[in-house]
């Protein structure tokens, strides 16, 4: 009897831990929001959402802040690739053209004031 005990709790601690792996294994969704802080810097930014990506260069002149770059859409999902960037000194927003279909991209240039470091958000929203 100990010994069909002692196997049993060795087959179920073994589909325990294949139960456990199987569903662990499983991927994670991307987000399909992303923001950060925007600094002046000598290298592009290269952020990514589901679907999408955006690649920018911010530079700074004096007191004032040009970011200037693209959105991309990189995915088939009849959703479309924005950029907004908010600038706390002048409590306002700029907000890319959404880029949608698959393989379109779209440019923008925006400037606005130093006096805070402007916030990017990037996200994927529906098409339309």
């Amino acid at each position: 009897m100990k010994m069909n005990i002692r196997k049993l709790g060795i087959a179920a601690t073994g589909a325990a831990m294949a139960f456990g792996t199987l569903f662990a294994a499983a991927p994670a969704q991307a987000a399909t929001t992303n923001s950060w802080e925007v600094k002046c810097r000598q290298f592009q930014y290269n952020e990514v959402v589901s679907g999408g990506w955006t690649e920018f260069w911010a530079t700074c002149s004096g007191n004032t802040v040009t970011i200037k770059g693209k959105v991309y859409d990189s995915a088939a999902d009849n959703r479309c690739i924005v950029l907004k960037i908010y600038w706390p000194s002048e409590n306002r927003w700029d907000t890319s053209r959404k880029a949608c279909p698959k393989n379109t991209n779209q440019s923008f240039t925006f400037t606005g004031l130093k006096a805070a470091n402007p916030w990017a958000h990037l996200s994927s929203v529906p098409a339309g």
